[in-house]
């Protein structure tokens, strides 16, 4: 058994959509991956780095192939499958406008637009609910435990800055 962590880049594999929407790995030394998954080591505080694909042998071991140090080094096509790959395992709602945040039976309701369409949410004013995401941004955890991402809190209009920061100081 090889404990050695092997560190996957663009120079030593090259991954291509296989069937029924899984990824396949080519090693520059020739070994063939197919039906790959892709985790990250790290989901909250760095979503993008230090990604493990594993697959899973006939025998029904789970092995490791490597880590990716940093997606976003990537080609942008790889980079989208990797991404839409470690999707399937985190569903998160990305938030991309703030309409209003509001006290309502002692829950912070938010009224929001996000990738998938407009959402209000009621999230508890508790720092473990507002978790700290990447450099800048925020997972918030609503009441039915659904994530929701601000992926860079600087890049609020001010307006929606300064409501949120209203009640998520921290």
């Amino acid at each position: 058994m090889n404990n050695k962590i092997e560190y996957l880049t663009p120079k030593n594999i090259k991954i291509l959509r296989g069937e029924f929407n899984t990824i396949n790995i080519f090693l520059k030394d020739g070994r063939i991956y197919k039906g790959v998954v892709a985790i990250s080591c790290f989901p909250i505080r760095e979503p993008y780095k230090f990604i493990s694909l594993f697959y899973q042998k006939e025998t029904g071991e789970i092995e490791e192939i490597g880590i990716i140090k940093d997606v976003l080094i990537f080609p942008e096509e790889e980079k989208k499958l990797i991404l839409e790959t470690l999707n399937k395992h985190y569903f998160s709602f990305v938030i991309t406008k703030i309409f209003d945040i509001k006290w309502e039976f002692g829950f912070l309701l938010f009224d929001v637009k996000t990738d998938k369409g407009e959402k209000k949410f009621y999230l508890k004013w508790e720092r473990s609910r507002a978790i700290d995401f990447g450099e800048r941004g925020k997972i918030l955890i609503d009441i039915f435990e659904d994530r929701y991402i601000i992926p860079d809190v600087e890049k609020l209009t001010q307006f929606e800055k300064n409501l949120f920061t209203k009640f998520i100081y921290w």
